[in-house]
């Protein structure tokens, strides 16, 4: 992750981190963007349009030329003499939109296959050019298709118009036509339009009206055989009443006589009839019971004021004795008589009630049965009530439509009969050419500009390769530490761009190179930069060249530089400064030979070299050894800066093992041959081990237009001093 302040990164003007090779999502480009891909694709746009303007311009004019058309018209029109004001009690249509169809009806019959079949016999239509390159049997159809008849919006005209080549076709045709519709018009008009349906339809409804009459008399005689009450409250009526009555009275005798049953039961046998204080009460009332008791009671007075002068064994109180004794026993008597009499009454009455009753019972359920079949009867008369009423109802509503269909029918019919039709204007020969319209010509040519930019932006998107500064930034979220164009678009000649600084310190590459070792003196401390590992994505990136490049920098700005070549892979610094030696890096990581005897001396000034020696069996393990961490803390005492040249990141594990050892690392992404997606798998790569990135370098970026170099090479250049001129003086700008 960088950690470059912020300073830095506001020049750059690139994001600050990146999360480690994830795909995330672009930002939505700006207008800015859409700019630079334009421009990137300037030869590609310019040529598409100028095939594109062609291919309009020519096929207009074949257009023109080859199929020509020529267009004729022809105004029809449409009166109705339909009154304003239609006799009738629905609700009509508005007159402006029954006006509308009215107008509408009228184009579509004109259109009909009937008329233009008829107008198809004409000579006059069969002469023209538009027939005979038609096959046959093909004439209806494509007349069909051709020919448009439409209402003018807000007025009462029907225009009639059709496209032909020959300019004198188009006006054959249409009066042909129109004059076949008028003539169907004029049939229609005269026709008896009062039709067996209508006529139908009035009888009928003739007939349904009887049928409803019929119907509302019968009903009329059946509410006034019912009860009142019965059609709105079929159970408060006066005969669901008199049922309700007699049942309850029923009931009521019922009851009664099951208790006068009882009784019977009970006076009918006296022996098994207790005496209860009524019957004594009544006893009691009766006179001669009343006397005795009198009686009675008197003897006892006299009794007991005698037993107090003559004592209980006195002849007088025996006397009273036998008087008190026959007393009682004439009372008893009495009483016994009198009770047997009040229960033979008793029982009399019971019997004369229960006999009563059983007649008011029979009654009552004679009325009963009456009141019942009453109340059948009025459930039939009821059912036949509601029958008749919704057979009504179904007949008015049949007749409700049938009564819109013959309005509908009489409408139709004075339509058909109220058609007024002029021919306002007559179809002529057109006077100049239609089709193509003139105003095509700049819209194709718009169309021509508009679609190769809309190609080049599509092909911008289509393209998933790292290709600018912009697609760095966009795209991989990581620091841009600078941009090496490509060598190709060099001004200066340069023999090896592995030693462009070196060797062509004035170019535009060497610049590059130094903008490079800029930007990474500012992304940190330079304590926390002293190892820095180079590395791309795949061989062929340029990771050696910007390795040795970014070392010479280092070394020019006064720095002591060792390069290490750790690419045991395909090594090749040796053959770049053309030095030898019979020790190198492997030799060191398996713990033999000292450092300063491995390091060859370089031309270029506080640069050595570490050379990559024996390719190993084993390098990645030997990298990832002891003895490197121990080469490098030995190296860092000698040397200002460590610059680590690696294998490709995707395809040697080496790469990996180094730079999680490494103070930082630099990605080295080659322009148009490192897609986006190879791009975030190196950085995601790195971001597993923990690496620290510095940043990326964008190697060999095309000098197209508008590229990242195209005007900056040619300022630059023009900005130098000449070889050879006096360098006293300051430069005009200066």
């Amino acid at each position: 992750m960088s950690i470059a302040p912020k300073t830095v990164h506001n020049q750059l003007g690139l994001p600050i981190e990146h999360d480690g090779g994830g795909e995330g999502h672009a930002p939505v480009p700006t207008i800015g963007d859409m700019v630079s891909m334009l421009r990137r694709r300037t030869l590609l746009i310019f040529l598409l349009t100028i095939l594109f303007s062609l291919m309009s311009i020519g096929g207009f004019a074949v257009w023109w030329k080859y199929f020509p058309g020529f267009r004729s018209e022809c105004l029809i029109e449409c009166i109705s003499n339909i009154p304003e004001t239609e006799l009738s009690t629905g609700q009509d249509v508005p007159r402006e939109e029954e006006h509308a169809r009215f107008v509408m009806s009228q184009a579509v019959l004109l259109k009909s296959q009937t008329v233009l079949a008829e107008a198809l016999k004409v000579n006059a239509v069969r002469e023209t050019s538009w027939y005979k390159d038609i096959d046959d049997n093909q004439h209806l159809l494509i007349l069909t298709e051709e020919l448009s008849a439409s209402p003018v919006r807000g007025t009462n005209f029907i225009k009639v118009s059709i496209l032909c080549k020959n300019p004198n076709d188009p006006a054959v045709i249409i009066n042909e036509v129109v004059t076949q519709w008028l003539s169907s018009v004029k049939r229609r008009s005269a026709e008896n339009f009062a039709s067996k349906a209508l006529q139908d339809a009035q009888e009928q409804q003739t007939l349904l009206d009887r049928q409803i009459e019929s119907k509302r008399a019968s009903l009329a005689e059946l509410a006034s055989r019912l009860p009142a009450g019965a059609v709105d409250n079929p159970a408060n009526n006066i005969v669901a009443q008199n049922v309700a009555q007699y049942g309850a009275q029923v009931a009521q005798i019922g009851l009664e006589l099951s208790q006068l049953a009882q009784y019977r039961q009970i006076y009918n046998d006296p022996s098994g009839v207790a005496v209860t204080a009524e019957d004594r009460s009544i006893v009691e009332l009766d006179p001669q019971v009343a006397e005795l008791s009198r009686a009675l009671f008197l003897l006892e007075q006299q009794k007991t004021a005698d037993l107090e002068t003559y004592g209980p064994s006195h002849k007088v109180i025996r006397q009273i004795d036998a008087q008190i004794d026959a007393s009682d026993e004439k009372l008893s008597s009495r009483r016994q008589e009198v009770l047997l009499q009040r229960r033979n009454d008793i029982r009399e009455a019971t019997n004369a009630a229960y006999a009563n009753s059983q007649h008011s019972l029979l009654e009552v359920q004679e009325k009963v049965a009456r009141a019942e079949a009453a109340m059948q009867d009025q459930d039939d008369l009821l059912r036949k009530y509601r029958t008749l009423v919704e057979e009504i109802k179904q007949l008015l509503i049949y007749r409700v439509q049938l009564e819109e269909f013959i309005k509908s029918r009489s409408r139709v019919v004075r339509r058909q009969a109220a058609v007024n039709v002029n021919v306002v204007q007559p179809a002529a020969n057109p006077l100049e050419q239609t089709s193509p319209s003139i105003f095509l010509l700049p819209f194709g040519i718009f169309l021509s500009i508009l679609l190769p930019m809309v190609i080049a932006i599509g092909l911008e998107f289509l393209d998933k390769s790292v290709r600018s500064p912009q697609d760095v930034s966009r795209h991989l979220d990581v620091a841009l530490l600078g941009v090496i164009p490509d060598t190709d678009d060099e001004e200066v000649s340069i023999d090896r761009v592995e030693t462009a600084v070196r060797d062509s310190p004035r170019s535009m590459i060497a610049e590059a190179f130094r903008q490079v070792r800029a930007n990474l003196q500012f992304s940190c401390p330079s304590e926390h930069r002293r190892v820095v590992m180079v590395t791309s994505p795949l061989p062929d990136d340029g990771r050696t060249t910007i390795a040795v490049n970014l070392a010479m920098a280092t070394a020019q700005a006064g720095r002591k530089v060792l390069l290490i070549d750790a690419n045991f892979r395909r090594p090749c610094l040796d053959k770049i400064f053309n030095v030898t030696t019979q020790d190198g890096l492997s030799k060191l990581l398996i713990g033999e030979g000292k450092l300063e005897s491995a390091v060859c001396r370089t031309d270029v000034a506080n640069l050595d070299v570490l050379l990559a020696g024996r390719v190993p069996p084993n390098p990645a393990e030997l990298l990832g050894s002891t003895h490197f961490q121990t080469l490098i803390k030995d190296a860092l005492s000698t040397y200002d800066q460590l610059i680590i040249d690696t294998p490709p990141l995707l395809l040697a594990s080496d790469a990996a093992v180094l730079a999680s050892a490494a103070d930082g690392v630099i990605l080295v992404i080659r322009a148009t041959a490192n897609s986006r997606g190879i791009a975030r798998r190196a950085l995601g790569l790195l971001s597993d081990v923990g690496a620290h990135m510095f940043g990326a370098v964008l190697n060999a970026a095309p000098v197209t237009r508008g590229g990242y170099f195209r005007e900056q090479l040619r300022t630059y250049y023009d900005y130098q001093v000449e070889v050879g001129s006096s360098t006293t003086g300051l430069p005009k700008d200066a």
